[in-house]
């Protein structure tokens, strides 16, 4: 195929697989997709519990750092993960399977998203959906992403669960419900003990097509313009070597809520004066690009088991062993799913209207750092038995932003996340550690566990659990409105998710979604690609029909 295509998308994340399948299923057009990184063919992507050894490899996730300190003083120690390679995140991720609430879609809409409302959602939902607990008319059956409902359970998950139920939850086969407030097993989009990440539900079955062409390797630094501001193109590198490609009807950057900007920056599309100072022309004054971040903001709490041995053994020794063999053989047991076994979306106070933290849990725990007993994210497995409590505040009001440092397309990127800046983030943060500390005083979990490892229950007073939460909180890796979709005159993107200022450009990702989601958000991402897809697919009907 020539180097000319219908529609470009850049990015094969979860957005960008569903968008290649959609836009290629009419064979009228020619449709390039563009990655970054590698292929999919790591058997640890498609083994579930291989995701721990993924993010640490620099072929299969970028990581960005951010220079921000949590606390004034101290050093910057946060590293922001996103998956590279066909699937993007979705290929390194947990894989759990969560819709968000009705409410989240409504609030969309209220803040300009027109036509993404929890009806046309939900129908983008069931479409994609192939539950495996079937069609009930709110979940889906027979789409591409296979949904399986927790297979992985054990005595201490069912207490856990039980604890819960003591702390006044109701307990849910299925925590995807209209009502999302509930404790249960999780969701995953896990078939047959494999990842069904993006690539594999939408991508790999489109590849068959002769007018879909997926080109893997391709750095994108910027997209081209003619006279008339019109999208023509991208321009990048691969193997080193600058290449172009050109885009008869629309350039489509799908690239994520970190990457989109910047290369709509790099692009000229941003604060003119930001822009300017860089010594980068602008073509569009756009300031938002890049601003207004929000994300997910969690906390883990190890705890030391007595009596019940947790599964830590399971990633040890002959317990290892075993379980490697079990999964070759019958793709099931502790290596066929994901993290975290059981799920809770709760409400942290009385006076909360519907759930504002998401948590997650499992009997492991990581080893821990030497001075301050903090969990180290995906270091090994402890050998001690262990239990570990991880919430995550799913409305935070702090903004951030992600800017590009330098015309270099190579420069690290800015990224300020500014957490914990407002006093109802500093609140939440608080009233989540005491609602997770309830939790373990349940009767039914109580009398597993040992001790509090981290923060300690010396830890008590709000300054202290604020100070704990500051330094030691971990991003939600969900960020969302770096190039927010809107009606007003600030908005990045059009609600049919179009670059305001140009034409034949739009942003399908999480970048485009104007506030968070309650929950991961990886298939909220791919149901954007969904409806996004039937977007364009209508504006080339009424273009066609009007030439």
């Amino acid at each position: 195929m020539p180097d000319s295509y219908d529609y470009i998308i850049v990015g094969a994340g979860s957005s960008g697989c569903v968008l290649a399948e959609r836009l290629s299923a009419d064979p009228r057009n020619r449709v390039l997709l563009l990655e970054a990184g590698g292929i999919d063919s790591h058997p640890l992507i498609h083994m579930p519990k291989g995701l721990g050894k993924l993010v640490l490899d620099p072929k299969h996730a970028w990581h960005f750092p951010i220079d921000q300190p949590r606390i004034p003083g101290d050093p910057p120690s946060e590293t922001w993960v996103r998956g590279r390679g066909l699937g993007g995140s979705s290929s390194i991720n947990g894989m759990i399977y969560v819709r968000g609430q009705p409410e989240d879609y409504e609030e969309w809409v209220t803040r300009g998203a027109t036509g993404w409302d929890w009806p046309t959602m939900k129908r983008a939902f069931r479409a994609i959906e192939d539950h495996e607990l079937g069609d009930d008319g709110v979940r889906g059956e027979g789409g591409p992403v296979h949904v399986s409902s927790g297979h992985y359970r054990y005595p201490l998950s069912e207490a856990l669960i039980a604890a819960g139920e003591q702390m006044g939850l109701e307990r849910r086969e299925d925590l995807n419900r209209e009502d999302q407030e509930g404790v249960g097993y999780y969701s995953h989009n896990i078939k047959r003990g494999r990842r069904q990440s993006a690539a594999v539900a939408f991508l790999k079955p489109a590849m068959k097509r002769p007018n879909l062409r997926v080109v893997t390797g391709v750095l994108v630094d910027r997209v081209t313009f003619d006279g008339q501001r019109r999208a023509t193109g991208v321009e990048g590198r691969f193997e080193g070597k600058p290449r172009s490609y050109h885009a008869r009807a629309e350039v489509i950057l799908s690239a994520g809520a970190l990457i989109s900007p910047k290369i709509l920056q790099l692009s000229g599309i941003g604060s003119a004066d930001r822009l300017r100072g860089l010594g980068i022309d602008p073509l569009v004054d756009s300031p938002e690009v890049g601003e207004r971040m929000l994300d997910h903001l969690g906390f883990s709490m190890p705890y030391r088991l007595k009596g019940d041995p947790g599964i830590n053994r399971e990633f040890h020794g002959l317990g290892l062993a075993r379980n490697v063999l079990r999964y070759y053989l019958r793709h099931d047991g502790p290596l066929a799913t994901g993290p975290f076994e059981v799920g809770a979306f709760v409400r942290t106070e009385p006076g909360v209207d519907r759930p504002d933290a998401q948590l997650y849990m499992g009997a492991f725990t990581f080893a821990r750092g030497d001075d301050d007993n903090f969990p180290v994210p995906l270091a090994d497995v402890e050998r001690e038995p262990g239990l570990t409590m991880y919430g995550q505040l799913l409305r935070l009001t702090s903004e951030g932003s992600v800017r590009i440092r330098s015309a270099d397309p190579d420069a690290p990127l800015v990224i300020e996340p500014n957490w914990m800046t407002t006093p109802e983030d500093q609140h939440a943060a608080v009233a989540m550690i005491r609602y997770m500390r309830r939790w373990m005083d349940q009767p039914a979990i109580a009398q597993h566990v040992e001790r509090e490892l981290f923060p300690g229950r010396a830890v008590e007073d709000d300054a202290a659990l604020l100070n704990a939460f500051r330094r030691f909180s971990m991003c939600g890796t969900h960020a969302v409105a770096t190039c927010r979709m809107g009606t007003d005159n600030a908005a990045v993107t059009d609600p049919d998710l179009r670059v305001n200022g140009v034409s034949g450009l739009r942003v399908v990702d999480c970048s485009v979604m104007p506030a968070t989601v309650s929950g991961n958000t990886n298939a909220p991402a791919m149901a954007l690609g969904w409806r996004a897809a039937e977007r364009i697919l209508a504006t080339a009907k009424t273009t066609a029909a009007a030439a």
